[in-house]
């Protein structure tokens, strides 16, 4: 090479193998953090979001005094007379079995039985269901926004063919010890909607009461 011929720039290498490693390093150092720490936050999220979410197991006696009548929106619905009575007056027992997954109710009076199976993940159940003197076509059950309440809406069928939507709400109350349903009918016929409130004592809380 001659005196004044330029120098061809060389540009130094730079080894990969560091930069590589450190990459490498911080990957495994997150993955082996998701996999220590994601599971218990996991369980940790999940029960506190069931613990927010009311229970309503327990076995319960209507409370027919602090109740309000069913009759107006059982006439709405096309029910019978001596079926509207028999609600006015008839002191109904209902077993309540809740999982994550399904609360079951099992109501029971003289010459009465009801028996129904709600999904808690909201999907769409075909009943087929013989609710208030109407035909529950379809049923789909949620939680509130605010996990509150379960909020069961039936898309109905009444007698005379019509059609409507009746959502059935469930709460707890009085720390625990009373279950508040709020039934709401809408025809889409485009009567006034009609409402009606049920109070559910706890049965071993009414007995020690009496």
């Amino acid at each position: 090479m001659q005196a004044d011929e330029p120098l061809e720039f060389q540009p130094r290498r730079i080894s990969a193998s560091n930069p590589l490693r450190h990459l490498l390093f911080c990957t495994l150092g997150a993955v082996a953090c998701f996999g220590v720490f994601s599971p218990q936050w996991v369980v940790a999220a999940t029960k506190s979001t069931q613990a927010d979410k009311p229970n309503f197991t327990g076995a319960w006696v209507l409370d027919l005094q602090a109740s309000t009548s069913l009759d107006a929106l059982m006439t709405q619905i096309g029910a019978g007379f001596l079926d509207r009575k028999y609600a006015a007056h008839t002191r109904l027992k209902a077993t309540l079995n809740q999982t994550t997954e399904v609360l079951t109710i099992a109501a029971r009076g003289p010459g009465f039985a009801f028996n129904q199976t709600l999904y808690l993940d909201g999907r769409n159940d075909p009943t087929y269901l013989q609710i208030l003197g109407a035909t529950s076509v379809n049923a789909k059950t949620v939680w509130s926004k605010d996990s509150k309440q379960l909020v069961e809406t039936h898309h109905i069928r009444t007698k005379k063919g019509g059609d409507g939507e009746l959502t059935i709400k469930r709460s707890l109350a009085d720390d625990g010890k009373a279950v508040v349903v709020v039934m709401s009918l809408k025809l889409e016929d485009e009567s006034p909607p009609t409402s009606a409130r049920q109070i559910w004592r706890k049965q071993a809380d009414l007995a020690q009461a009496r």
